[in-house]
């Protein structure tokens, strides 16, 4: 009896520490895959269709991916340093999206499958900075949109082929009519810690 509670408390003392050091390996593998850029910013990003009466058709919301080009931009743009950024004096105000939901890396450098640029109106606010950080918000709207999307990214232009990203993210597809109406948000955070 003696011997088969001794066993018994074995394994359970073996299962328990194989638990406890699963638990410590996944932990390290989420923040070593964290969307953080090497500047420091996080991103979100929430997507709302609406169809010609306003009633919400899709809504999405995600973190995104702040691309290396993204932070090095911001650094140029800050410090005044030659880099391969093309329109350093411009803010990341401009929204496009795409059709291509293939996934991005901080090493992404634009959409894959180009449609369309911001339409509509272009909003920016900012929140105060404290010691977590600060952020800003880009607000962008999409009217009529006439399409597939399922990429977005936030630049410093409205020309497809040049300027600038700071953030990329795709989502699952949203299929747009001919009356229907895209509303991004895309906030940007920079961590104060």
């Amino acid at each position: 009896m003696k011997l088969q509670l001794a066993i018994i408390l074995g394994v359970v003392l073996v299962g328990s520490i194989a638990t406890v050091n699963m638990a410590f390996v996944q932990n390290n593998e989420v923040s070593a895959n964290s969307l953080k850029s090497v500047a420091g910013m996080v991103g979100h990003i929430t997507l709302t269709a609406t169809d010609e009466d306003g009633n919400i058709s899709a809504y999405r919301q995600t973190d995104n991916v702040v691309i290396n080009g993204g932070d090095n931009c911001l650094l140029a743009d800050t410090f005044n340093v030659a880099n391969t950024c093309t329109n350093t004096s411009l803010g990341f105000d401009t929204v496009h999206i795409g059709s291509n939901n293939a996934a991005f890396s901080e090493t992404s450098t634009n959409l894959v499958t180009w449609e369309k640029v911001t339409g509509g109106s272009v909003t920016s606010s900012s929140t105060a900075v404290d010691a977590s950080g600060a952020s800003v918000t880009v607000t962008a709207a999409f009217l009529d949109v006439d399409r597939t999307i399922a990429e977005a990214a936030l630049m410093n232009t409205s020309d497809s082929a040049g300027g600038d990203v700071l953030a990329l993210q795709n989502f699952s597809p949203i299929a747009l009519g001919s009356t229907d109406d895209l509303t991004i948000e895309w906030t940007v955070t920079i961590d104060g810690n």
